[in-house]
């Protein structure tokens, strides 16, 4: 993807994930599957699991008949977790071939007794070059950076001392008086 391909890309792509202020990263993380599945017309299911026992972070695959599955590991911080689904993202994004399964292992995948060698297995099948994953996060990083840049934009309200609640002590015990905000 050329410079100018990725500057469109990244101002489309948080014109039209349109957060508001009450945005979790876990819903931007839906909201993204929702609007690359749409730019692409592919449908994106997204699942999030503890990969680390399969010693994967993130993974894309898709099935036969065209439904695309991404997994991100849940041994990560939310903002990690989002860098992770941004990476698998960038490569449907940037048209590399992603790991396939059938349609019966698609559905396997979803089952919550999984075989923990399933996935890893299922991941070996990747055709993904060294060019690629570099392709793939050097897309992912610029989208953070805009995700990020939107976030710092959102007005947060400023903490209100209200009453002797547990919020209210450590306010105080931080030094913070009642008229500072």
């Amino acid at each position: 993807m050329n410079r100018k391909q990725l500057k469109d890309l990244r101002r489309e792509l948080i014109r039209e994930l349109n957060l508001d202020r009450s945005a979790s990263t876990a819903s931007v993380c839906l909201r993204l599957c929702d609007v690359v599945g749409n730019r692409l017309r592919q449908p994106i299911h997204l699942y999030f699991d503890d990969l680390t026992a399969r010693g994967l972070s993130g993974y894309w695959a898709q099935d036969t008949a065209g439904s695309n599955f991404i997994f991100v590991t849940t041994a990560r911080s939310w903002p990690h977790r989002l860098l992770i689904l941004l990476h698998e993202l960038a490569h449907m994004i940037c048209g590399h071939e992603p790991g396939r399964i059938t349609e019966e292992e698609g559905n396997t995948l979803f089952s919550p007794d999984i075989s923990p060698g399933l996935l890893r297995m299922l991941a070996r099948r990747t055709t993904l070059t060294a060019a690629d994953e570099q392709e793939a996060e050097q897309v992912a990083g610029a989208l953070m950076q805009d995700l990020l840049a939107v976030a710092g934009q959102q007005q947060v309200d400023p903490f209100q001392v209200t009453d002797d609640d547990a919020a209210t002590r450590v306010w105080y015990s931080l030094g913070f008086a009642a008229n500072r905000s």
